[in-house]
């Protein structure tokens, strides 16, 4: 790996331009290159003379981690077939691999053209898979990682085998606000062990109604057509 460096804020040295050869029996020697340029800001976003707090950090790095993830066209769930774990088949006790049929032998839970992002990460993707199913490149697991462009991780945390959840974040932003809006109107704090009751509730029925039903059709038919339209390249 070679790199160009230059000096950034405060005097600390920086890499202009990053160089890294890679070989591979599959796709020969090959030169990857990151930038001619690098550019270094001081963040000035709470204003020349505010004070950095924890608080407004935070929003800063939530308000850019999310704003990166959408603007790369990154999905927010993995590409392999779950049944088959992405092999394209399952094998029997016997040895014999049998075809998944939930993703037709490709080990894709969605087929890549019809992914509704933009050309090039749909090209990115592919690569990934692609890389990820070469013997040299397995230990990287790029093909479980495709969504996220090879990086492991997610950008947002939606399992409940992590510290929290988005729902128990959820709850406690509701509750936040919830007090924010009654300390604002001036209203008394409620009692826990009291129970408030607003209405009634009543059982009219479940599903769609006939009229219901039709528009959630031609909704569905229309976002389809446009997903389809923007898989083929569509803008």
């Amino acid at each position: 790996m070679c790199g160009e460096a230059g000096i950034g804020a405060g005097g600390a040295a920086a890499a202009a331009r990053v160089r890294i050869t890679v070989a591979s029996d599959a796709v020969g020697e090959r030169e990857l290159g990151w930038g001619e340029q690098f550019d270094v800001r001081e963040i000035a976003s709470f204003g020349a003379d505010a004070e950095f707090t924890d608080q407004a950090v935070a929003a800063y790095v939530a308000k850019y981690a999310t704003k990166s993830a959408d603007a790369s066209g990154a999905l927010d769930r993995a590409l392999f077939c779950r049944p088959c774990q992405g092999r394209g088949a399952t094998v029997l006790p016997h040895g014999t691999p049998l075809p998944c049929t939930a993703c037709d032998g490709t080990g894709q839970a969605r087929p890549l053209p019809r992914l509704a992002v933009a050309r090039h990460v749909r090209q990115m993707i592919r690569t990934c898979w692609e890389l990820g199913r070469l013997p040299e490149f397995a230990d990287l697991k790029l093909w479980k990682w495709a969504h996220m462009l090879g990086f492991r991780g997610h950008f947002s945390t939606k399992s409940r085998s992590y510290s929290t959840t988005l729902g128990a974040l959820r709850a406690a932003r509701r509750t936040w606000r919830t007090q924010q809006a009654r300390t604002h109107a001036g209203l008394p704090e409620t009692d826990p062990a009291t129970t408030l009751v607003v209405g009634r509730w009543d059982y009219l029925g479940s599903g769609y109604s006939p009229g219901a039903s039709l528009l959630a059709a031609a909704v569905w038919h229309r976002r389809e057509l446009q997903r389809q339209f923007t898989a083929e390249g569509g803008c």
